[in-house]
């Protein structure tokens, strides 16, 4: 028999390598200039010598920003390059220009000309759908005309990254993409201050206008992105979200008696003043291959009223334009004459089949199969506890791969491998799932039958409901078993000695389930009597002090009561009723009433009776049965009474 899922890659890193090559020239630059979506950077990188050119803008305009009653615009573009050099290193560089403007301020507009980011990415695919890496930049500040002055206030970043692409994911694929990234910002943007001509302490215009901030930032971001597709149309929406954390390497010291007005510190401000934004986005890849359109907005969470001294303030909003494209320069070595020429026959080259065994019920790892290439030489191996196997090296073409497994039907799995470039040096794999059915869904139940005290008692006989009916008796031990297809069963006692014992249990296949049923004999003066429309007990049921705690010497009652339940299924509806004595506020004893019925209840149905036929109700002091002037009296209105509300064929109102 088959029993496989194939997922099939041509080299060590990647999956089918035209689908994942296709997949991977998707890939364009992020806004801060690295492949990733729009503010959340990738792991990876397109395909070994490609590169991306993109051109980006966004903008706001709002008003009562800074100050009442102000307008300001803010405006920027930005270009950037992005090369994959090798398989393991992105080059990324960006250059960006801005213009803010707020007409409460003087001078009303800031201009800064190339903002320029340059910097390197390395990467590398430890799994198919697993990319981690990391990269270092180097940001240079402008717009102050001092190359002094630029140069000091150098800012360089650190970031690790991880992406997770669920389209080579082998269990189940989804068109699915996320994100995560790690970065620290060495944040130098302050030691521009002493050029920009202002006296005093900026102003939020002015540390948002040439973006200054006095501490370092720890930036945390998190990004999925959906690849669907519309026709000949590729629609990516986006949605990333990012959080910078200031860190105050600089030691530097907020003074709040020297603050301009509408400034504070962020030791006064605290967490609301760390920018946050989400950014939620649409890409769209059209027909012509490597030309993609961005439409975005940026959406302020916090960090943008409260301004500190310590930080640029954070855009309340910004809408986001762009347009990209990528460029794939290596040959496609196709021919110019329409001639067929025979191939060059090429020596059979030799590959690994990577295989995971599985049980086809539950996908759980199957471990210790016996895994055998047919028609090979080359000796079996065996699955480990992860149910992962590896063979030895074999043709590329299609395996046919023998599994077995002492608790398992034997099967087979068909591996395939893409037929290998010659010119590659990457030894082919070829990836495989292993589905295997259990020769057996059978469980055992052993069942313990125990008295009051937990001595075994033999020869009581249980019956076994469930995907099979068993009746069993115990033997001298108390015990019982029985082998039993896997499910959900109840066991109970139903002996006229006894008082009815029930409870459910679950079989797993190949698994022995243990159960234990607590006993007592049925005593020679009930004390649970059912007189009209009561359920009347001779005792009461006892709680811990103030809580709905049933304590121990209750539970010989509570089992009268639900082997009276489980012996007549005349008494269709039965409400247990809370009550309490006049002592304490009155909600409180509402509320403890309630607790307390529901308590029971709960008992009453672990204990076999159905859900359906019981209620609980609480009515704390509001129905004493004798006035609450002695201890004796309250003793007697703590009580827990049963009312029968339907019989069948019958119904009845409850009664006080």
């Amino acid at each position: 028999m088959l029993g496989c899922a194939v997922f099939v890659r041509a080299d060590g890193d990647r999956p089918d390598a035209g689908t994942r090559n296709d997949q991977l020239l998707l890939s364009q630059n992020s806004f801060s200039g690295p492949t990733g979506g729009i503010r959340v950077v990738d792991a990876s990188s397109g395909p070994k010598g490609t590169f991306r050119l993109a051109l980006n803008t966004e903008f706001f305009l709002i008003r009562d920003y800074f100050v009442p009653n102000d307008r300001t615009q803010h405006f920027a573009g930005n270009l950037s390059l992005s090369v994959t050099a090798t398989d393991y290193l992105e080059v990324f560089a960006s250059a960006e220009v801005t213009s803010a403007w707020d007409n409460s301020t003087d001078p009303m507009l800031v201009q800064r000309v190339a903002d320029a980011l340059i910097g390197l990415k390395g990467y590398h695919w430890v799994k198919p759908w697993v990319a981690l890496g990391g990269d270092a930049s180097i940001g240079f500040p402008g717009g102050v005309g001092d190359m002094k002055a630029t140069f000091r206030a150098t800012s360089v970043g650190l970031r690790v990254n991880a992406t997770l692409d669920f389209r080579t994911y082998h269990r189940r694929k989804l068109p699915l993409i996320t994100r995560l990234n790690g970065q620290y910002w060495f944040d130098n943007s302050a030691k521009l201050t002493g050029s920009i001509g202002t006296e005093g302490p900026l102003t939020p215009f002015e540390r948002f206008a040439y973006g200054i901030n006095e501490t370092d930032t720890f930036r945390i971001g998190a990004g999925v992105e959906a690849p669907l597709e519309a026709g000949k149309v590729g629609l990516h929406p986006l949605l990333d979200w990012r959080w910078d954390i200031p860190v105050n390497r600089q030691d530097f010291q907020c003074a709040s008696a020297s603050l301009p007005g509408g400034d504070n510190c962020l030791s006064d401000v605290g967490v609301k003043a760390y920018p946050m934004t989400l950014t939620i986005g649409l890409r769209v890849y059209t027909p012509p291959k490597g030309l993609t359109f961005t439409v975005a907005a940026d959406v302020g969470l916090t960090g943008t009223s409260d301004f500190v001294r310590e930080l640029a303030p954070n855009a309340p909003y910004n809408i986001l334009f762009g347009i990209a494209y990528a460029v794939d320069p290596r040959p496609r070595h196709v021919s110019e004459e329409p001639v067929t020429v025979p191939a060059p026959r090429v020596p059979a080259a030799e590959g690994r089949v990577y295989g995971f065994v599985v049980d086809a019920h539950s996908d759980q790892a199957v471990a210790n199969a016996r895994v055998t290439v047919v028609g090979q030489k080359p000796s079996p191996q065996t699955s480990d506890d992860d149910g992962r196997f590896i063979t030895y090296a074999v043709p590329v073409g299609e395996v046919t791969l023998e599994v077995s497994h002492s608790e398992y039907e034997p099967t087979e799995c068909l591996a395939s491998f893409v037929e290998p470039d010659p010119l590659e040096e990457i030894e082919p794999i070829a990836e495989v799932i292993c589905r295997m059915t259990p020769s057996s869904l059978e469980g055992g139940l052993r069942i313990t039958v125990v008295g009051k005290k937990g001595r075994p008692v033999p020869a009581v006989a249980v019956t076994i409901r469930g995907p099979s009916d068993h009746r069993l008796v115990s033997d001298d031990t108390g015990q019982a078993f029985v082998e039993l297809p896997a499910g959900r069963y109840t066991a109970y006692i139903d002996d006229p000695a006894y008082l009815v014992a029930v409870s459910d249990v679950a079989v797993a296949p190949r698994e022995e389930a243990m159960l234990t049923l607590k006993i007592l004999p049925k005593p020679s003066r009930p004390r649970v009597i059912v007189r009209g429309q009561r359920i009347i007990l001779r005792s009461q049921v006892s709680f811990a002090t103030g809580s709905n705690e049933i304590l121990p010497n209750s539970e010989p009652l509570l089992l009268e009561v639900a082997d009276v339940l489980l012996r007549d299924p005349s008494l269709e509806l039965i409400e247990i009723q809370g009550h309490t004595d006049n002592r304490g506020e009155r909600e409180l004893n509402m509320k403890l009433s309630q607790s307390r019925a529901e308590a029971v209840r709960e008992w009453l149905v672990g204990h076999g009776v159905e859900p359906a036929r019981l209620i609980a109700k609480g009515y704390g002091p509001t129905r004493p049965i004798v006035p609450n002037i002695t201890a004796h009296n309250r003793a007697r209105n703590r009580r827990v009474q049963f009312t029968i509300v339907r019989r069948a064929g019958a119904s009845a109102a409850a009664t006080p």
